[in-house]
């Protein structure tokens, strides 16, 4: 056996798929009888045969556990984190599982099958080797296969015919890719796709690879959308506070806080909330706020007792920018421009003047006017009119005078 460009691929474009699958299982008997794996089979097969008979697996009749009975299944199905990318890997995956007669499975992060659809002959002839919605596909469950290896080994994986530790599952290919949570990174399940071993193609596992892709962007879009409710739900549950706060994500990042960064980046909160100790030794006080956020509430002294957090606008540094708070707003080199003539004239200055000030000659006050307009938009009251100057409580890293 040749091996492979592509360890995690099983086959080539062009191989003769009957006699690959023989030569495998004679590599699968001799193995499973005691010989030592050959040279040239894949290192991801050996190891996880390794794990596979280390779990118990009986390689010639084994079936894979159902470990969820229908009601069950329906629980937990609807509940989990893939439901609703359901949809997207339907439009990536239909049609290669109508044209290739393959099937596609999803799994959660046990290995446990939760949901599955694709060609009727395919479903129904892996039903009596427990392919079924609710079997504990993992390494520990059922041996070898893409859907558990990819748990195990955390990366898309192709399996092939023989290389199934599980003799019953010789005649089927599958191609998994794992899933992962956008917030944490955590596995939340897999994509699978199975056929029969005459349909296997390289280009399976690069698909799955591609579907696992777009529900992880899904997801994060998702998150976005949840961090910005729960951001709004946090202003508005500590707008008129004195004391100093934080929101916090139900993966444990700091979306916001009164005043910027004093909770740190990341505070790892119970989903009960309660007492909460930060990296700097600070006790807070977390308070659970629905779709996995908590409020931390400091229980030191109060925000009345910090020095406010001024506008301060960095104009001198490589890529300039203006600090709003907990806002940054990058600035073109040529707006960065007029905010620093504008630092070094705190008294102001005309649309002419800064025009003069800037381009000499070849300056024109209403490109200056509309250059300011555009960045008013984006400043707010940091940029001031009549004479264009800076607000006084703003900061710079450019001495006036300059």
């Amino acid at each position: 056996m040749a091996a492979l460009p592509d360890p995690w691929v099983a086959v080539d474009p062009v191989s003769d798929r009957v006699a690959h699958a023989r030569a495998l299982r004679r590599v699968h008997d001799a193995v499973v009888s005691g010989a030592t794996a050959p040279a040239g089979l894949r290192a991801v097969v050996a190891q996880s045969w390794r794990r596979s008979g280390a779990a118990g697996i009986d390689p010639a009749r084994h079936l894979a556990p159902i470990v969820l009975d229908d009601r069950e299944l329906e629980a937990r199905w609807h509940a989990h984190p893939l439901f609703p990318v359901l949809p997207v890997l339907r439009e990536l995956l239909t049609a290669a599982t109508a044209q290739a007669a393959h099937m596609m499975v999803i799994s959660d992060a046990r290995g446990v099958l939760l949901w599955m659809e694709g060609h009727q002959r395919v479903i129904e002839a892996t039903e009596d080797m427990h392919f079924v919605c609710g079997a504990d596909w993992s390494e520990a469950g059922a041996g070898t296969n893409a859907l558990g290896t990819a748990i195990a080994v955390d990366h898309p994986v192709q399996i092939f015919s023989a290389e199934h530790f599980n003799r019953l599952v010789h005649p089927w290919q599958c191609s998994g890719a794992p899933i992962h949570d956008p917030v944490t990174g955590e596995i939340l399940g897999v994509i699978d796709l199975t056929g029969h071993l005459r349909t296997a193609h390289p280009h399976t596992l690069a698909l799955v690879a591609a579907a696992a892709g777009m529900a992880e962007a899904f997801l994060r879009a998702r998150a976005a959308e949840r961090e910005a409710h729960l951001r709004e739900r946090y202003l508005a549950r500590v707008g008129g506070r004195a004391r100093r706060t934080a929101l916090v994500g139900p993966g444990g990042r700091v979306l916001a806080a009164v005043p910027h960064g004093w909770a740190g980046e990341h505070v790892d909160v119970p989903p009960d909330g309660g007492e909460v100790r930060l990296a700097d030794g600070r006790l807070v006080v977390a308070e659970p706020l629905g779709e996995g956020g908590h409020v931390l509430w400091a229980s030191g002294r109060d925000v009345a007792d910090v020095p406010p957090l001024r506008p301060r606008l960095e104009l001198g540094a490589p890529r300039p920018r203006a600090v709003l708070g907990g806002r940054v707003v990058e600035l073109s080199p040529r707006h960065a421009d007029l905010l620093g003539a504008l630092a070094r004239h705190p008294e102001g200055l005309s649309a002419e003047a800064l025009a003069a000030e800037l381009y000499g000659t070849r300056g024109k006050a209403v490109t200056v006017r509309a250059e300011l307009s555009r960045l008013r938009r984006r400043l707010g009251p940091v940029l001031r009119t009549r004479p264009y100057r800076l607000a006084d409580e703003v900061d710079t890293d450019l001495p006036a005078g300059r």
